[in-house]
């Protein structure tokens, strides 16, 4: 039972406040103000759940004292210091002599003015120096840049990561990053989940529990941030750190490593404790906009390096990025539309893509299947004779007759990829409607990249709530979407629901992908006639170290299941549901067994909010 609760129940909001102002100060009270003003509160009570759900314990720590790998990497911390308040740098060092696993190094470059943080950092170990503890002195301060570049001279471990001079780390965190080694010791970089951790050191809230390495969403914002670790070797031939992305210089270092990187892990759970500041970035994105400025040039600057033509924007959301590609020329795209009956529907698809869009190179090819109305007749005629633009009907059931009176999606998708010109093929539900002029353009950006399969959009439902953000394995079942049912304008935890990232799969409602890497993994399995064949194509693509891209700025309305109704409503259809549900997780047991790469365990599956995991 908290504090607040022994008093005398409030009458008033006003008494309320009163009360908790006399209680916690000024300080908390208006902090909680700003909470609750942004949503937050409900949240902090969520993450205060976890954390009484999901105790470090004495015994495990003592468990992990007494553990003894078989290799025993030395970790190397680089930390810059420049007046460093006392009870913070106090709490760091103490939070590195406390760790369970002793290997570790912890490397200061001080450049404070005068004599410096010695005597502090003598008093924090008891007055007896650690020998891992290795101080300089620097003779000037050279800003963040400079100073953390001095202290990583020191360095001599095997591994060297970076924490701020005020935040903590977990009593864990060496151990937790020395058994990943051991388990996979070919590691060359390690981050872990973070959370934040008010000025007293007292309270936990706002736990970013992260995605595996997510190159897109990294290009987006840099989820990564603490604790970073990455191998010796490729951390000094990095060049260090760069004073000219100042504030955005851990962004710029990260892309920079990480691109000599092919085997990154990511730790699911919080090892560091990011101590907020008034002035931060994190609390007050507008104070420091260079910060930002430099964070787009750091993201824009690993395109160049790696010979991609893209431009970087600020996104409308402060610290977080957009990018523009700037491929030349325009592939032909093939816009393969199944259809049966649903004149009105596909008539308004086709019409708002015509009426958009501004990809100037798109061909029609729409799967004709088992229609009976003969009106649809009339405007396939129409669609295939205007001049304005290029569309062919192509009827299924004639070139396949035993077929009649049967829906197979994944059959009609093969076919109709067959029978188009386009290098790319996007894949649209007749009950879809374009939004924005560029929604094409937007997925073609990423689509033509080599480490790319397959590329989704974020989908609505007719009343503006998320139909599609992409599809998480285990989501509410087998898979489902992320945020599914939440308002078009919000946008998620920590912006996952509008920020490009790469996912394990789109949905095939609107998937964009192209005509060779369709064929290669053998189309859609039409095994699976109506459920789960676009994850399936999506995973067949991840095993050829292909990436899924969901791209929220490609937005459509999608009426989801006009064209053949709902599965549940009909026994036939629900039983048929289950023997392909069936199917697809006995085809995939090894995937689905290991969990959503893209997804933190420390997430919920029963709901689509990132709602945190309160069950062991």
């Amino acid at each position: 039972m908290s504090e607040i609760k022994q008093y005398k129940e409030p009458t008033s909001k006003i008494e309320k406040g009163l009360l908790y102002l006399q209680h916690y100060g000024i300080k908390k009270t208006v902090a909680k103000t700003i909470r609750k003003a942004m949503g937050h509160d409900q949240e902090h009570y969520s993450y205060r759940q976890f954390l009484k759900a999901h105790p470090v314990t004495k015994e495990e720590l003592d468990a992990q004292r007494n553990t003894h790998f078989e290799y025993n990497p030395v970790i190397s911390i680089v930390i810059p210091l420049y007046n460093t308040p006392e009870y913070f740098l106090t709490e760091l060092i103490k939070s590195f002599t406390g760790q369970t696993y002793p290997h570790w190094q912890l490397c200061l470059g001080d450049g404070s003015p005068k004599d410096g943080l010695e005597d502090i950092i003598k008093k924090a170990t008891g007055g007896q120096w650690d020998d891992r503890i290795i101080y300089k002195k620097l003779t000037d301060n050279t800003g963040i840049a400079g100073n953390t570049n001095a202290a990583l001279e020191l360095a001599t471990g095997d591994y060297i990561g970076f924490t701020d001079h005020d935040d903590l780390i977990t009593a864990d965190a060496m151990f937790y990053i020395a058994k990943a080694l051991n388990e996979d010791p070919t590691i060359e970089a390690l981050y872990s989940d973070e959370d934040k951790i008010d000025m007293e050191g007292k309270e936990y809230f706002l736990p970013h529990f992260k995605s595996d390495f997510n190159i897109d969403l990294l290009c987006s914002h840099n989820y990564i941030t603490h604790l970073f670790v990455v191998r010796a070797d490729i951390v000094k031939a990095s060049g260090g750190i760069k004073s000219e992305f100042d504030g955005a210089q851990d962004h710029d270092f990260d892309l920079r490593v990480l691109e000599k990187c092919t085997n990154i892990y990511h730790i699911p759970r919080v090892l560091y404790h990011w101590r907020t500041h008034p002035a931060s970035t994190a609390d007050h994105p507008e104070a420091k906009m260079y910060a930002y400025e430099n964070g787009r040039r750091a993201v824009e600057e690993h395109y160049n390096r790696l010979g991609i033509p893209a431009t970087v924007e600020l996104d409308t959301h402060l610290g977080y990025y957009r990018t523009r590609y700037n491929w030349p020329g325009n592939p032909l795209v093939s816009i393969v539309i199944p259809n049966m009956n649903h004149l009105r529907d596909l008539q308004q698809c086709i019409d708002s893509i015509i009426d958009k869009n501004e990809y100037n190179n798109i061909e029609f090819v729409i799967v004709e299947n088992n229609s009976n109305d003969p009106e649809l007749c009339g405007y396939y005629r129409e669609l295939e004779l205007r001049s304005d633009i290029n569309a062919k009907v192509y009827d299924y059931t004639k070139e396949h007759p035993s077929t009649r009176g049967n829906f197979n999606f994944s059959a009609l998708v093969n076919y109709g990829v067959h029978k188009a010109n386009g290098e790319y093929i996007l894949l649209l539900n007749n009950d879809t409607r374009m939004i924005n002029p560029d929604s094409i353009s937007e997925m073609m950006g990423f689509v033509r990249r080599s480490d790319v399969g397959a590329v989704g959009a974020r989908l609505y439902y007719g009343n503006n709530t998320v139909q599609h953000a992409g599809l998480i394995l285990g989501l509410g079942g087998v898979a489902n979407s992320q945020f599914l049912g939440s308002g078009r304008e919000q946008v998620g935890y920590f912006y996952r629901s509008t920020c490009v990232q790469d996912l394990s799969a789109v949905t095939g409602a609107c998937l964009l992908t192209s005509k060779e890497d369709f064929l290669s993994v053998g189309g859609f399995d039409e095994g699976l006639a109506v459920a789960f064949n676009d994850v399936d194509y999506c995973l067949k693509l991840r095993e050829k170290k292909l990436l899924c891209v969901y791209n929220p700025f490609s937005e459509w309305y999608h009426l989801e299941s006009l064209s053949r109704g709902l599965d549940n409503n009909d026994s036939t259809k629900k039983g048929r549901l289950e023997a392909e549900t069936n199917y697809f997780m006995s085809k995939w047991k090894s995937v689905l067994d290991k969990g959503d790469p893209y997804y933190n365990p420390n997430l919920s599956l029963k709901a689509f909010d990132y709602s945190f995991k309160l069950d062991k």
